[in-house]
């Protein structure tokens, strides 16, 4: 990942903490989001995709799941990106319903 692209995640990252804090907020609630925003900025990797290029992927990642391939070595950014982003994990397990449903009906 460049530079210019760890510093716009990471700035991100900081408006969602900015946004999620409030005036009236705990300390042990702040030190929460902080300790969080700090752990998500550990887990940035030199290279990942965005949200929208796993959306774009994910209908190639469920077929070749279901033919039983290794998708972790096949897109293994996919893979991860999955293991760390709730929403896009969401789209995939639907999608992976909708893909089973179809292929019994078949």
């Amino acid at each position: 990942m460049s530079k210019d692209n760890f510093f716009k995640r990471f700035l991100q990252r900081i408006n969602i903490f900015k946004r999620s804090s409030r005036p009236s907020a705990s300390p042990a609630t702040n030190k929460e989001m902080l300790a969080k925003l700090v752990r998500m900025v550990n887990d940035t990797d030199e290279i990942e995709i965005s949200c929208d290029d796993v959306l774009d992927l994910l209908d190639q990642y469920v077929e070749l799941e279901a033919r039983g391939e290794n998708v972790a070595h096949l897109l293994p950014l996919v893979k991860k990106h999955l293991e760390r982003c709730r929403d896009c994990y969401e789209e995939y397990e639907a999608l992976e319903r909708v893909f089973e449903a179809t292929a019994l009906q078949n």
